[in-house]
C-alpha cells in the first residue's frame, strides 16, 4: 500500500519595501523637517521599492517618479514585506502606469493629511485629480496590489508616519536590503 506523501508547497514569494526618509540635522529641507516634526513618527516622506531597485514616489515641487535608486542616504529606514507574485506585479503595474500620468506634488494635500477627514477637494485618486503626495500615491499602490496592512487607510489622510506605523506592526515583515546596501557590506568583507 502506497501511504504517499503530503507535500506543503509554499508559494513563492516576492519582496516590496516601503522607504521612509527620517531626516536629522539642519542640514536638510526645511520641508521635511516641519514634517516630520509634526509626525508621530518623525518620517517625512515614503517611496515603495521593488526588487529591481525601481523606486515610486513624488518629492515636494517635483513630479511623479518611477526610476531606480540607491536610498545610499542613511536617513531612510527599510520597510520590506513578503507579497505574492500577484501583488508585487500588480503594484509594479500600478507604479508603471500612474508615472504615464502628468501628477504634480500637491503641497496643500499633505498639510491637509494631518486634518481629519479628508477635505472635499481632495478625495479623488491621485490619478483623478493630477496631484498627490508621496505617502497618498504609495498607499494607492499598496491598495491597488491588495496588500492587506493598507486596507482600513484613507489614502488623502494616509501621512509617512501613519503607512510607518501599518506597514511595521505587519506579520508579513522580513529583514531585507537594498543592492546599494549589500554591495557595501560585501565591499566592507561583511558579507
Amino acid at each position: 500500500m502506497d501511504i504517499g506523501c503530503q507535500c506543503y508547497h509554499k508559494q513563492a514569494s516576492s519582496i516590496v519595501t516601503a522607504a521612509f526618509l527620517f531626516p536629522v540635522g539642519w542640514d536638510n529641507d526645511w520641508f521635511n523637517l516641519f514634517v516630520a516634526g509634526i509626525s508621530a513618527n518623525s518620517c517625512c516622506h515614503v517611496e515603495l521599492v521593488f526588487e529591481d531597485d525601481m523606486a515610486f514616489s513624488i518629492f515636494s515641487q517635483s513630479n511623479l517618479f518611477f526610476r531606480r535608486r540607491s536610498f545610499a542616504n542613511p536617513q531612510y529606514r527599510l520597510v520590506s514585506l513578503s507579497v505574492t507574485p500577484e501583488q508585487y506585479s500588480k503594484a509594479y503595474r500600478f507604479c508603471a502606469d500612474a508615472v504615464r500620468h502628468d501628477i504634480a506634488f500637491n503641497e496643500m494635500g499633505i498639510y491637509t493629511a494631518y486634518m481629519q477627514p479628508c477635505p472635499m477637494f481632495y478625495t479623488g485618486s491621485s490619478q483623478e485629480e493630477g496631484m498627490t503626495f508621496c505617502s497618498k500615491i504609495v498607499t494607492e499602490a499598496l491598495q491597488a496590489a491588495g496588500i492587506k496592512e493598507v486596507d482600513d487607510l484613507t489614502p488623502c489622510t494616509t501621512t509617512p508616519s501613519t503607512l510607518y506605523t501599518a506597514l511595521s506592526y505587519s506579520d508579513r515583515k522580513i529583514g531585507h536590503s537594498l543592492s546599494f546596501k549589500r554591495e557595501q557590506l560585501r565591499t566592507s568583507g561583511v558579507l
